[in-house]
């Protein structure tokens, strides 16, 4: 074959270059190809694929091919196999020798750094999130916070055209003011009642006007809308003026509400806009106590509802008078009664105002849907309401239950508490079905339960959320994995599916694989490491060890469950509690660390911690090593949680006592949220002791809420209790009725029929019949 080939020229430096491309690194211009003996075979002809791109090779099988080839091929591309002959050849070859190894090398090694790189920067990502069950590309993520952030910026360019806009009608209203016009204070005169009628206060550009409402806000009927606070620390009358400013650029106030001081924030102006074409129509009014509303003139004014009775108040402080002065004997019926009536209370109200939501808000006089729309209050409550004889109001809510809320299990969302769904709503449905044999409550307990069981792992292990959520303790917790087996077991027990139990039960097999401090696991219990505690995050893991063991009927194959309550009560024993320099024996918490068995004590006695005077008791009820000086701890403890109560202004414990320091120097969190732990605790050592000091401990306690807690519309929280200035949170929570009231009732009615050796109560209150 000739050597030359068409479409090829034969310089050297053309072949040199070719080559170049196909051997980075190595330097072909030295070597000369002489024509002569630059003789090509067919088959010697073809193309690689180079480093950088990514086309498929291309194989001249005949030179030919070569005319016709992608100038790609023809450029730089294709290369030639070239048989030489000649030292020079040899010698180019040995040139490059060390260099392609060197090359390709290096090439690798970048190549599996960047992918160690990329590996473990997804590994980090996937761990920081939260496992839900619809995953999310990060990609979308990224958008989604991308959303975020140009919304934030628009409101942000909102709120300062709304400040602007108002800045300017300040100075439009200066300069058309006129000397003989009464000046705009006076406007605000006589504006100190809580009249229902309407006032016009202040006028905005071009002499629009708004009217004032002492003591009324409004709500969005069905959500539909929006709710903003466009400044805090504001007045009534800057406050109507932001909203007609608002008017004025985008038609976007349809009323603005002055929050109250006792409000966070405290007096905010919040802008309320109902979605287009509602109007006014789409507002709800409602009573709150130091709230100021103000409507833009032409806006219909809806009508409050009736303020409360006065009467009804007096009659209160009368009746609370008369409940102060019954007898420690021969009062218990007037007790038992009296803590009846408080239950009503709070139920009818609940009925009235928040029918089939979640929770009522006992000062506003109105309900909300709360993290689970499932109306929890309702469902919580059934087996307080057949306790406390309010048979019909059981029944109705029965009713109502059957019908609607298989719907809102169906439709419950990924962010909804699984450890919170089990024992309000799953154990109200089981005590529900327990005392009245109604069937309606366990297909209605057997559809939640189902639902319930989807999120338990193989391992028993049990998320935050439906969705794979973490909580507060950013970690599967000992509670959210270990206070479903009261409700999972009685569940197979009553529809013979053992599938319930079964599942759930193995976690206390996974939970003994992980170290513990001589019987008590960290809430991260798979970190084996971090706080241990009898409050938040680990208390109702320790206290279903003692509970499942006696549901079951102490039966030898369960044995193991008593011998975790025995461990970890002597590691409570040993490493939680302290007696304090005012002669109190206190709770706290532990840091541990089991890889260096570090181990360090924090005095901080939460309101929690008081159903660990029952959780003792309850377990040492059998004479035995050690019972009677468990018991003296647990009578300890108790009155520990009563000085809570005692030692503040108000006869009502706070949320924690830090540095054990009843006088709460020590303590920011001063609120009350309406718990239940000291009433649980002292009813179960009344049980257990028939000493009548629990009885009046609960009645005290009972007195105390009758007067700071009670309110027209419900029993409200207390911000701080060391305050007597009945400053309120708008909370009334499901477990109030369902636990505090309650065990509050079961200490004064002497003739109830929740005894011990009988049921077995869940970390809710809600009572279950022993098994076996």
């Amino acid at each position: 074959m000739d050597g030359s080939l068409t479409g090829i020229p034969n310089s050297y430096t053309t072949w040199a270059d070719a080559f170049n491309l196909q051997h980075p690194g190595c330097d072909y211009t030295q070597v000369l190809f002489n024509e002569t003996e630059d003789n090509v075979e067919e088959s010697t002809w073809y193309s690689v694929t180079d480093s950088i791109t990514t086309e498929p090779s291309i194989f001249l099988t005949d030179p030919g091919d070569y005319q016709h080839s992608s100038p790609v091929a023809r450029g730089y591309r294709a290369a030639r196999k070239l048989r030489q002959r000649g030292s020079a050849v040899e010698e180019a070859s040995q040139t490059c020798a060390w260099r392609r190894p060197l090359f390709w090398i290096t090439s690798a090694g970048a190549v599996f750094i960047w992918t160690a790189l990329v590996i473990f920067n997804w590994r980090v990502l996937a761990e920081d999130r939260p496992k839900m069950s619809g995953e999310v590309s990060l990609q979308s993520k990224v958008l989604a916070l991308e959303r975020d952030l140009n919304r934030a910026k628009e409101d942000l360019a909102q709120k300062d055209q709304l400040l602007a806009a108002y800045r300017e009608t300040k100075d439009l209203a200066k300069e058309r003011a006129r000397p003989q016009q009464p000046k705009p204070e006076a406007n605000l005169r006589g504006f100190t009642s809580s009249s229902d009628s309407p006032s016009p206060v202040i006028q905005g550009p071009g002499f629009a006007t708004c009217t004032f409402q002492e003591d009324a806000d409004y709500s969005l009927m069905g959500g539909r809308g929006r709710e903003e606070v466009v400044k805090e620390k504001s007045n009534k009358a800057e406050c109507c003026q932001l909203c007609l400013a608002r008017n004025q650029l985008s038609g976007g106030c349809t009323v603005a509400v002055l929050s109250s001081a006792a409000d966070v924030p405290p007096s905010a102006c919040w802008i309320k806009t109902v979605a287009p074409g509602g109007r006014s129509a789409g507002l709800k009014p409602f009573r709150k106590i130091g709230v100021v509303s103000c409507l833009p003139q032409g806006e219909n004014v809806p009508t409050l509802p009736p303020a409360p009775d006065t009467g009804v108040l007096q009659d209160h402080e009368k009746g609370l008078l008369a409940l102060q002065q019954l007898p420690a004997s021969g009062g218990a019926l007037a007790r038992a009664n009296a803590v009846k009536d408080s239950i009503r209370h709070a139920w009818s109200n609940y009925k009235q105002y928040a029918w089939g939501m979640d929770e009522l808000l006992p000062v506003a006089g109105k309900g909300r849907n709360r993290g689970f729309n499932l109306a929890i209050t309702m469902v919580d409550s059934l087996d307080t309401l057949w306790l406390a004889g309010l048979r019909d109001d059981f029944h109705e809510a029965k009713d109502w239950l059957a019908s609607n809320f298989p719907q809102k299990i169906d439709a419950m969302g990924n962010a909804v508490s699984v450890f919170e769904t089990t024992i309000r709503a799953l154990g109200g449905l089981l005590s529900a079905y327990d005392l009245s044999k109604d069937k309606a409550f366990l297909t209605l307990a057997e559809k939640l339960g189902r639902r319930i069981l989807r999120t338990v792992t193989a391992r028993g292990v049990t998320p935050y959320t439906f969705g794979g959520g973490r909580g507060g303790s950013s970690c599967p917790s000992l509670a959210e994995s270990g206070t479903l087996q009261l409700e999972m077991r009685y569940l197979s027990h009553a529809t013979g599916d053992d599938v319930f139990a079964l599942k759930t039960m193995k976690f206390y097999d996974t939970v003994k694989n992980f170290k513990s401090l001589e019987g008590l696991w960290p809430n991260c219990f798979e970190k084996e490491r971090g706080k241990i505690t009898l409050g938040a995050d680990g208390d109702s893991f320790y206290e279903y060890l003692l509970k499942v063991w006696l549901q079951g009927g102490q039966q030898e194959n369960e044995q193991f469950l008593k011998a975790m309550y025995d461990d970890a009560v002597r590691g409570v024993q040993k490493h939680m509690v302290r007696k304090g320099t005012d002669g109190l024996t206190y709770l706290g918490t532990v840091t541990w660390d089991s890889h260096t068995q570090a181990a360090s004590y924090t005095p901080e006695m939460e309101h929690l911690m008081c159903f660990v005077p029952g959780w003792l008791a309850l377990g040492s009820r059998k004479p035995g090593t050690g019972s009677r000086e468990i018991m003296n701890l647990a009578d300890a403890l108790a009155y520990t949680c009563w000085q809570m109560y005692e030692q503040q202004p108000t006869g009502i414990s706070p949320e924690r006592v830090k540095g054990e320091a009843m006088d709460l120097s020590k303590t920011n969190t001063r609120e009350y949220i309406l718990r239940p732990e000291a009433a649980e605790g002292w009813w179960y050592m009344l049980e257990l002791t028939e000493d009548a000091k629990y009885r009046e401990w609960g009645w005290k306690a009972f007195l105390a809420f009758e007067k700071w807690l009670w309110v027209p519309h419900g029993y409200a929280s207390l911000k701080d209790v060391r305050s007597t200035s009945k400053t309120y949170l708008d909370r009334m929570e499901s477990f109030f009725i369902a636990e505090t009231q309650k065990y509050l009732l079961l200490l004064q009615d002497v003739d109830h029929e929740m005894k011990l050796d009988r049921y077995v109560f869940n970390t809710e209150a809600h009572p279950l019949s022993i098994l076996k």
